[in-house]
């Protein structure tokens, strides 16, 4: 019989499959098997908390700017500035082929394409907010996925971690909004949207990151380590309480876990 992660029902005849981080972030790998969220979870947290994440000012900006797609295949709109007095803010898609425009604005884009308009400001946004709901909810929610992912085939670890009542608190604070109001996190920036890196054991060609995903055990403490797009995102998973892992950073000089030992960034050239 399965059992789901987080309300802990029966998950016989559920049939989602569980992303730990959203499609339309761009994740095709991290994903749990039929069983371990049922579908009413799995739908709970796709409209209640990746959908307002999506939705965020800089997440949605971070889908634009680099063309990544709904799970529809879509691309994700954005506001751009004509500078003209009769221009203004319309929305744009961006592809390969170049910038596209709702007909209905074509009063505006028609200034850009008869030359009566020579700038057009597309706003970034660089970093999140801070101490957000959303990323907190969604950090808790793909911490304890991450763990069992982590342990999907070491037998019985699935079984352990689900009935494990330390993990309660913030298994309910994911699902159910319960305990603290917020969980905290800490958040930073390790590396850019344009770096690339290479690994001459593993893999020698220059790529590119989108998530990564790691845990640190500190003193007993669990935290889940998340990185998105340069984006490192740290969460205590046994307790609402970060400082120890901020010390931590600061004793360690800011390194960053997720960082491989044959990995090393490529320097750009200016």
């Amino acid at each position: 019989m399965g059992t789901c992660l987080f309300c802990k029902k029966n998950t016989d005849k559920s049939k989602s499959v569980e992303h730990i981080i959203p499609e339309s972030l761009g994740n095709k790998i991290h994903t749990l098997p039929k069983g371990i969220v049922c579908d009413e979870c799995n739908n709970y947290f796709s409209i209640k908390i990746e959908q307002p994440l999506l939705e965020l000012p800089y997440f949605k900006n971070l889908r634009y700017r680099n063309e990544i797609k709904t799970k529809r295949g879509r691309l994700v709109p954005h506001k751009a500035l004509i500078m003209h007095p009769k221009g203004g803010w319309v929305d744009m898609w961006i592809d390969k082929e170049g910038f596209i425009f709702r007909p209905e604005d074509s009063d505006k884009t028609s200034l850009i394409a008869n030359g009566q308009c020579k700038s057009l400001i597309i706003p970034t946004i660089a970093n999140p907010e801070s101490g957000n709901e959303f990323i907190s909810k969604f950090l808790a929610k793909a911490a304890l996925e991450s763990l069992v992912y982590s342990r999907l085939n070491i037998s019985g670890w699935v079984d352990e971690i689900i009935n494990d009542k330390e993990l309660d608190p913030i298994r309910e604070y994911a699902r159910f909004g319960k305990g603290s109001r917020f969980w905290k996190y800490n958040q930073r920036r390790i590396y850019t949207e344009e770096d690339r890196f290479s690994d001459p054991i593993n893999h020698p060609e220059p790529y590119e990151i989108l998530h990564e995903l790691d845990f640190l055990n500190l003193d007993g403490e669990l935290y889940y380590v998340l990185v998105i797009m340069g984006i490192e995102y740290v969460i205590n998973i046994g307790g609402n309480e970060i400082a120890n892992y901020q010390e931590w950073l600061i004793d360690n000089k800011d390194v960053s876990t997720i960082q491989r030992f044959s990995e090393y960034m490529i320097e750009r050239k200016e």
